[in-house]
């Protein structure tokens, strides 16, 4: 049989998507500006101008991330190389004398002085080059005396390399014998003094809870805490909510699921995901945007960088101290608790708390993999931003030669390099730098080092890859400015997760969520490690729960943490930092903060008087915790009998069940496991392959037996066939086997083979997984498939039954499914009924449908076994009565509240789903609130 070709709408999407991002990126570069301004002498002439006073940056841009080292925000001629248009500044001068000009600049690596520029006033350059003195400091560079004549004067920053000149401020004064102070606290009094800058801070109000940094994690707290009744303040450094998964970076939303089924976090993360997904936005911020601005409990307050804390006590924070790093305006927030969520811990160390840094030694928790002795080595961060990582390159269709500045990173050499390439458009995570590198204290100089590194891996690219001739055409034309930290302190809680509990799968009482990406500890040479490679680290794990214990202080008793600065060890952070499990994590923060609050108790009052009440409200707001089910004694539903339509027996999977999403190189074994299912018979299986070649290629499938899912061991071939892949496309290749394995797995493998690849998919039957290696040395991925289908279409018997809406689980968990689904083959519309055997009075209904857990991240805008249009109704002794209807639903969880009913049935009414043919509902709540 011909295979079919498939013409995806990738292009297309990908240009969507672009799109998205391009706006979204732009309105941050919007919010990076403030209305200039008036700049006015002071009563001796002198006038001060700083970066964000300027009217037009041109091609420069404002980097607010250094505000708290250096003083303020500056301009950076971020040009690869070309010089950027000049940005420009106007103001009146009061009269026409001599002026000195002193200009506050940065010679970031006064070894080759890459980032100069020139003062052009009034159309007339000045004689003096900035940016290049003979030291890396922020320093004050002077030029003149200066003829100028009174009245309007127009000034310009004058691009000279392209190599990220920087500018923080300008001086002109009458006074010849000025000079600028140098220590960044006289700066700030110097620029009160003349500029009129108020250093008393306002008062921006009180709050029950602070949370400071808009990470995934401090966004997602802020929200939990503001959903939970208390007056809540999120305070953020940058122009968007988001942090590491804002459009400004755009790490992505990982999780439990890239290793282990079914395993992706629920909760607050997954509902924004959802509007992420739905909505087409390429990150995060939006997202979070859209639903804080929802919370009437919720106040934002963004471009506020926290300096300092006032402490009632010891142990107490009564307020924190933040600077707006656009105006330097100075304000205090001041709360009952707060939630540390900045990823560095400044709130924490601002407050004395306990923390860490860098690596400890290997027997002081017993971690095998740690090293023998403790240091203060890091894991780099990468530069992103423009949904790149480190840089984007375009193809010009013509060769392209690429000579590299001086100053650009010495890589090791291709036959040393440790890394294969592949994402050569749009960079790779790896361009770290050492480890020693600080990126908490030299933050500024981290991310220069990070420059250096992006400039010598495109020199390695285009004129050393052995492969460079992939990247002939190809033109370097964007590199990020922001560093994605990955870890600097991290704050001591009662409990410090280590790598055995990651490792071990432990299960904690206090346990609050869980985790499962890998042991992912980044090598601390970075990419200068050679054949090492980039992992120090990155083995496997199981699902393990994190504690309570780690997201609060030791010894700042009203403070909490959540983010990559919570309480584990330098190798637990390796799993735990992932932002969907960062995520979680806040929702328990923020959850907690809110009950402390709420009830004038500590962190720590929770975790040792109301434990298993604190995890029965994060279950009840959809925040899974392994092992623990709803035990809600105010939950109406529990006591209920279940009852629907229909029940499905069997799950099916064929062709349209297919979702693809990346791919995979032949470059070595690859095979997919599934069950043989009721059916048992394999006619043929179809794998989606694509080619890059210019002639087709035959390729060889083999099929082999299992008795347990994941078992690749070595095993015999049950069957081969040998199948046609057609050139320059992607195409279903169909394997004719017309085998019957006698065991319940069958498994697939395929040889390598150049110039083909073979998609993946986000969905498959329970018990599929991949590998790769072949034999001898296969490596299972659990909970990632490669697409196909089988004939006749494979089929698994369930346990859907109605029942399930109420046992107190809300995903499917190893064999168990947990939900109900209604029979595929007898259409909608499906019911679902809870009866309570006597009338009972409620005003609230939570649902929780399935929104496909099993996929690593949020993709399909409208997933297939989503519940899309459903009523809510009850029953007053005769007649049905809706309560809700409701249509063109996405989300997992949704809450209904309604004046109150009484009633001893309700019924939940699905007419349509996203696509599955069966209706599909994990959890059914009933409350009177």
């Amino acid at each position: 049989m011909k295979p079919s070709p498939i013409r995806w709408p990738f292009f297309v999407t990908c240009l969507a998507l672009a799109a998205v991002a391009a706006a979204e990126s732009s309105a941050v570069l919007d919010a990076l500006r403030t209305p200039p301004r008036t700049i006015a002498a002071a009563d001796d002439g002198t006038l001060w101008i700083d970066a964000e006073d300027f009217a037009d940056y041109g091609g420069w841009l404002l980097d607010t991330q250094f505000v708290h080292l250096m003083g303020s925000a500056y301009l950076m001629a971020a040009g690869i190389g070309t010089p950027v248009a000049d940005a420009v500044v106007e103001f009146d001068l009061p009269r026409g004398c001599a002026y000195r000009l002193w200009v506050r600049a940065r010679n970031w690596l006064p070894e080759y002085t890459p980032g100069t520029f020139a003062l052009v006033v009034n159309d007339v350059r000045i004689d003096h080059v900035f940016g290049a003195a003979p030291s890396d400091e922020w320093l004050w560079e002077s030029a003149g005396p200066i003829e100028l004549p009174a009245g309007t004067t127009r000034m310009a920053l004058h691009d000279l390399s392209g190599y990220y000149g920087r500018c923080d401020a300008l001086v002109l004064t009458p006074d010849l014998d000025y000079t600028p102070p140098s220590r960044v606290e006289a700066i700030r009094v110097e620029r009160s003094r003349l500029t009129g800058l108020s250093l008393e801070p306002r008062d921006a109000g009180s709050f029950s809870v602070i949370v400071v940094g808009a990470g995934a994690a401090g966004s997602v707290a802020s929200l939990a805490s503001a959903r939970m009744g208390a007056k809540t303040a999120l305070i953020q450094n940058r122009p968007v909510l988001g942090g590491n998964a804002s459009i400004e970076l755009g790490v992505s939303i990982d999780g439990a699921a890239s290793s282990h089924p079914n395993a992706r976090e629920s909760g607050i993360i997954e509902e924004i995901g959802r509007i992420k997904a739905r909505y087409g936005h390429a990150k995060m911020s939006e997202p979070f945007r859209i639903a804080a601005e929802a919370e009437p409990n919720l106040s934002i307050f963004l471009n506020q960088h926290v300096f300092a804390v006032d402490m009632a006590d010891e142990a107490h924070i009564a307020a924190v101290r933040a600077v707006d790093t656009l105006t330097g305006r100075i304000a205090t927030y001041r709360a009952e608790v707060f939630v540390d969520c900045t990823g560095d811990g400044w709130v924490g160390h601002f407050a004395g708390a306990e923390y860490r840094l860098g690596r400890e030694a290997r027997d002081e928790f017993g971690e095998d993999l740690a090293p023998e002795s403790g240091d203060t080595l890091t894991m780099s961060g990468c530069l992103m931003g423009g949904l790149s990582v480190s840089y984007r390159a375009e193809d010009l269709g013509r060769p392209t030669p690429y000579e590299p500045p001086e100053w650009a990173a010495q890589l090791p050499p291709a036959d040393e390099f440790g890394r294969t390439p592949r994402n050569i458009v749009t960079g790779e995570w790896w361009l770290e730098h050492r480890g020693t590198v600080d990126d908490l204290w030299h933050a500024e100089q981290a991310r220069d080092e990070l420059l250096r590194i992006t400039f010598g891996y495109w020199n390695y690219i285009k004129n050393v890859w052995p492969d460079r001739q992939r990247a002939a055409n190809l033109a370097l034309t964007y590199v990020p400015i922001v560093d994605a930290k990955r870890e600097s302190r991290r704050l001591v809680g009662d409990y410090i997760l280590t790598q055995n509990d990651v490792l071990g799968g432990r299960v904690f009482e206090d346990r609050i969520s869980y985790g499962g990406w890998p042991l992912d500890v980044h090598h601390p040479e970075g990419i200068f490690s050679g054949k090492e490679g980039p992992f120090h680290s990155n083995p496997r794990v199981p699902i393990y729960t994190i504690p309570f214990r780690c997201l609060y202080s030791v010894n700042v008793e009203n403070l909490l943490f959540a983010g990559r600065d919570v309480s584990v060890t330098h190798m637990a952070l390796g799993s735990v930092r992932v932002q969907g499990t960062l995520a979680a994590l806040g929702q328990a923060a923020g959850t907690a903060a809110a009950l402390c609050a709420q009830r004038d108790v500590t962190p720590r009052d929770i975790y040792t008087d109301s434990i298993a009440e604190f995890q029965q409200i994060l279950l009840k707001h959809d925040q899974y915790i392994p092992e623990i089910a709803n035990e809600d004694p105010l939950d109406l539903a529990r006591s209920a009998t279940a009852s629907a339509s229909s029940t499905c027996r069997f799950d099916r999977f064929s062709r349209g069940d297919v979702r693809p999403t990346d791919e995979h190189p032949l470059n070595m074994p690859r095979a997919v496991m599934f069950p043989t299912g009721a059916v048992g018979q394999l006619d043929a299986i179809a794998l989606l392959l694509k080619s890059e070649r210019a002639e087709s290629v035959e390729i060889v499938g083999h099929l082999r037996e299992a008795a347990e899912s994941g078992q690749f061991a070595l095993s015999e071939d049950v069957a081969v066939a040998t199948a046609t892949v057609p050139p320059g496309a992607e195409s279903w290749v169909r394997f004719e086997f017309r085998a019957t394995p006698k065991t319940p797995y069958a498994w697939i493998w395929l040889p390598p083979c150049e110039g083909v690849s073979w998609r993946l998919m986000s969905k498959a039957p329970r018990g599929s997984c991949r590998a790769y290696g072949g034999d001898g040395r296969w490596t299972l991925v659990e909970s990632q498939y490669y697409a196909f289908y089988a004939e006749p279409f494979v089929g698994v018997e369930t346990d859907c039954r109605p029942e399930n809406v109420i046992n107190g689980v809300t995903r499917i968990v190893d064999e168990r499914s947990n939900l109900w689904a209604s029979n595929p083959d007898e259409g909608m519309p499906q019911w679902l009924e809870l009866d309570f055997g006597r009338p009972q009075t409620f005003n609230a209904i939570y649902l929780t449908f399935d929104t496909d857990l099993n996929a690593p991240h949020h993709t399909a805008p409208m997933p297939a076994e989503c519940v899309r249009d459903y009523d809510l109704a009850y029953l007053d002794g005769e007649r049905w009565h809706v309560l809700e209807s409701i249509k063109d639903n996405f989300q997992r969880r949704r809450v209904h509240r309604f004046a109150a009913v009484s009633a001893a049935r309700i019924r939940l009414v699905v007419h349509a789903t996203n696509g599955d043919p069966s209706a599909r509902v994990f959890e059914i709540r009933v409350y009177n609130e």
